[in-house]
């Protein structure tokens, strides 16, 4: 491979690594409740040969990143299923649903 499509590679590689970063970033706010998910579905870019070596660390640790942040997703999910679950009990239970929000604008 030539040194202009080995920088080439390079340069995709490390292209897909920040986007994947930036991915992993949005999900650890949205874990602190600082934004949104993020949406947006990955895939390898089609070049030919592998990723640089030296990437690969990098990659490794962003993969280890990911699935932190996915099993903290479980976790938070299941937490907030139970919540749900359990105002459904209360509701069950008392007859009641809860009260509807009421809103003042204090603007006006």
């Amino acid at each position: 491979m030539s040194a202009v499509n080995e920088s080439c590679v390079r340069a995709i590689w490390e292209a897909e690594l920040d986007r994947l970063e930036l991915d992993v970033l949005r999900v650890e706010r949205v874990l602190k409740g600082l934004s949104a998910l993020p949406n947006e579905p990955w895939t390898p870019p089609s070049i030919p040969g592998q990723m640089p070596s030296d990437l690969v660390v990098r990659a490794q640790e962003l993969l280890d990143r990911q699935d932190r942040a996915t099993e903290l997703l479980r976790h938070s999910l299941a937490a907030a299923q139970r919540q749900i679950a359990y105002g459904d009990r209360v509701t069950e239970a008392t007859g009641q649903a809860p009260a509807a929000p009421v809103y003042l604008d204090v603007d006006a």
